[in-house]
């Protein structure tokens, strides 16, 4: 298998008298083996990619970007002559110039795939520049929250209205120039700032305003002719992901089709139950607000180029059974940890009630309280404090046990100063890295106190896929566990790739055991959030088991990314003494959804996808002695079937194919007459292709994995994308 690299590029089509369609143009990387099935323009040079990295808990963190470098070359866009220019000189004509923000896709894959099973990377340009005289054209493309950086995207909008006469400190009326810029800009009631140094509410007819002076901290004042009147952003006890929300689709531009804010809002609901408060008065940066935001309720914000969609996760500890990074799974001699003493914190000065929201933000008395948290037992052990000071304009005066909280996670994040971690691991590995999603790493240099081995909760930060690796960075992620506000209503998130879910274990694992005697009665809520795939690593257990529960229990599971069971192995081709059915039969694939307590079953937010493992296919068999059949292929699944094993004097040519997430494996081709190929490996949630007899007996397929074994427990609400069987 080898791989393969292709860019594409929306572009809105060259026609001077109406607008047209966009128009998608393909290109790839010229090697000999590009496919003619995917039509593509063979002119990419080089690919440069530098991953985003997140922020835990400080700020937006750092853009992904990718540079393209093209060859320019011949090309006929619209009946020209073949020789008059270039490609990429008339698509500079063309579209060069009105590029940035259009949407780029990175695609990379094997050339045993089809385009829409290769991973796709979303960007937007922000530069081009070309073509050179040495005929090299380069694009370079952000991630999509590029958008929110100050030079393009500021909240408030930048007002254009200004007073029209001199107003003194008491009048209650004003009137707006130019004409018609009140309609135009400005809605039927809210607060402006006048000259920078007022803030009156309004309301408007036209351009004429009532005024109501010296609101929001500021003091009525004289105003002169032409000072400007600049509309005031407010947010009132607002949840911090509407607030990110609102900020990057109504002031960056960001559309609404990459903010899942259904999840973000159980994420907040569940774990922070916080809301906030602020009053912009003047055009700020988007990037530097949400960084606040982020900072301010210990949130983590990137983007997800695969999903196509924008994350958004509260900070909290990683879980003692979460993926592990060991020796066995990441690549000899990569793994770096580096301390990080710079970042340790031994007190935290927060700042919250903004007197006014006009004066700079980072003046302390401007702010009406403080709240000091410090650890003065970690200062005497470190030799001195190290102090955090921060400003928020989101904490409103009375705020203070949302100050404390974000007090408290910045010291139980920062009194250790955590460690930096990097590694690589095989890209086709048993875990899937996820950027943002928490692990644990084991390596011999992560000891307790008594040199035993241990192990360092961690969340990655930065993760770069390579085509044979993945690289990773990761922040250790220490965090003082706080009791669940509501132990009432339960919420489980699955927010990444996870295997064989116990959901009682889970639970129990994060809240404490129920008796089912609680009054009130206690509901669990499980979400699977978009893009985690919960798997099996074994047919013989399903991905997803309900658990046991007392009578009593009200649970409720979301499926709103995939549960998947374990594909089946293929059947091994035959071989001297091994070559009946049973020998050569392809193997089961695993259940998805295990239930034998009473569930509701949500399938209608998002795609939810329940899906059984797919069959493994059947071997192939022979008709005499030392011939060479083919292996059978292996079935769908989180954790793919394997392809079967090979007979005698058979060389790998002979093998089936290993499945995938997606499709069953293809069957080994035998090497020689009177010998049979192997079979397909099945689809999600179909059984493995069979043999249906002729000069042999039967050899069956592996049957398919059920989707839900025990649909009689089940209510589901919603069709969802269910494969497989539904029994008992």
């Amino acid at each position: 298998m080898k791989s393969l690299t292709y860019i594409e590029i929306d572009v809105d089509e060259f026609v001077e008298a109406s607008p047209q369609p966009e128009t998608t143009f393909r290109f790839a990387k010229p090697v000999d083996y590009l496919p003619s099935s995917i039509e593509a323009i063979p002119s990419i040079k080089s690919v440069s990619y530098s991953p985003a990295r997140i922020s835990l808990g400080e700020n937006l963190g750092e853009r992904a970007s990718l540079t393209i470098t093209f060859t320019d070359h011949k090309h006929i866009f619209n009946g020209e002559d073949f020789d008059s220019g270039t490609f990429f000189g008339k698509w500079r004509a063309r579209y060069g110039t009105r590029l940035r923000g259009k949407s780029l896709r990175w695609i990379t894959g094997l050339d045993t795939q089809t385009l829409a099973q290769m991973d796709t990377n979303h960007f937007v340009i922000e530069s081009t520049d070309g073509p050179t005289p040495g005929g090299t054209y380069t694009i370079v493309a952000k991630d999509v929250l590029k958008l929110a950086d100050g030079d393009r995207a500021q909240a408030p909008l930048l007002s254009n209205g200004f007073l029209v006469a001199n107003i003194d400190d008491s009048v209650t009326s004003a009137t707006l120039s130019p004409a018609g810029i009140g309609n135009a800009e400005y809605p039927a009631s809210g607060h402006v700032a006048i000259g920078g140094e007022e803030i009156a509410a309004f309301t408007r007819s036209g351009d004429d305003l009532t005024l109501t002076r010296g609101q929001l901290g500021t003091l009525a004042d004289e105003h002169e002719a032409g000072d400007r009147v600049q509309l005031v952003l407010r947010y009132v006890g607002e949840d911090p992901g509407d607030i990110i929300a609102d900020l990057l689709e109504s002031y960056a531009g960001v559309p609404s089709a990459y903010i899942p804010i259904t999840a973000w809002n159980t994420e907040t609901d569940s774990f922070l139950q916080r809301l906030y408060t602020a009053t912009i008065a003047e055009p700020v940066s988007v990037n530097k607000l949400v960084s606040e935001i982020v900072e301010q309720a210990a949130l983590a914000v990137w983007w997800e180029p695969l999903s196509e969609l924008i994350r958004l996760q509260v900070l909290r500890s990683i879980s003692t059974d979460a993926a592990r990074f060991t020796e066995e799974n990441t690549i000899e001699g990569s793994l770096q940890i580096k301390d990080q003493p710079k970042t340790r914190i031994s007190q935290v000065w927060t700042y919250f009630g903004q007197r006014n929201p006009l004066r700079p933000i980072d003046e302390p008395d401007n702010f009406r309280s403080v709240s000091i948290t410090a650890d003065l037992e970690a200062e005497g052990e470190y030799g001195g404090a190290s102090i955090r000071k921060i400003f928020s304009r989101w904490i409103p005066f009375g705020g203070r046990t949302v100050a404390e909280r974000l007090n408290n996670i910045q010291i139980g994040r920062f009194v250790d100063p955590p460690r930096h971690f990097t590694f690589d691991v095989f890209r086709y590995g048993e875990i899937s890295p996820r950027l943002g999603s928490g692990y644990r790493v084991e390596a011999w240099p992560i000891q307790d106190v008594d040199g035993s081995a241990t192990n360092a909760p961690i969340q990655i930060t930065r993760l770069n896929p390579m085509s044979d690796r993945y690289q990773i960075e990761a922040e250790e992620m220490l965090f003082e566990s706080v009791a669940p506000v509501d132990l009432t209503n339960r919420v489980i998130i699955i927010d990444s790739g996870v295997l064989n879910v116990n959901l009682r274990e889970l639970h129990d694992s994060i809240y404490p055991a129920p008796t089912g005697d609680e009054s009130p009665e206690i509901t669990v809520t499980c979400f699977i959030e978009s893009g985690a795939i919960v798997g099996s690593s074994s047919t013989a257990a399903p991905a997803f088991d309900v658990g046991d529960w007392p009578a009593g229990i009200d649970l409720t599971v979301y499926v709103r990314g995939r549960i998947q069971g374990a594909g089946g192995d293929g059947g091994p081709a035959g071989k001297n003494g091994s070559n009946t059915a049973t020998y050569c039969a392809g193997k089961p694939g695993g259940v998805a959804l295990y239930s034998r307590f009473p569930i509701d079953l949500i399938l209608n937010e998002g795609d939810g996808e329940i899906w059984g493992g797919g069959g493994g296919g059947a071997g192939g068999r022979i008709a005499d002695v030392d011939k060479r059949a083919g292996s059978g292929g292996g079935g769908a699944g989180q954790i793919p079937g394997d392809a079967g094993a090979l007979g005698n004097g058979s060389d790998p040519d002979n093998s089936g194919e290993p499945g995938t997430t997606e499709s069953g494996g293809d069957g080994g081709e035998a090497g020689t007459s009177s010998a049979q190929d192997g079979f397909d490996g099945g689809d999600p949630g179909q059984d493995g292709e069979s043999y249906p007899g002729g000069f042999f007996t039967p050899t069956p397929g592996g049957t398919a994995g059920d989707a839900i074994d025990g649909v009689s427990f089940v209510t589901k609400t919603g069709a969802g994308d269910i494969r497989g069987d539904e029994v008992n």
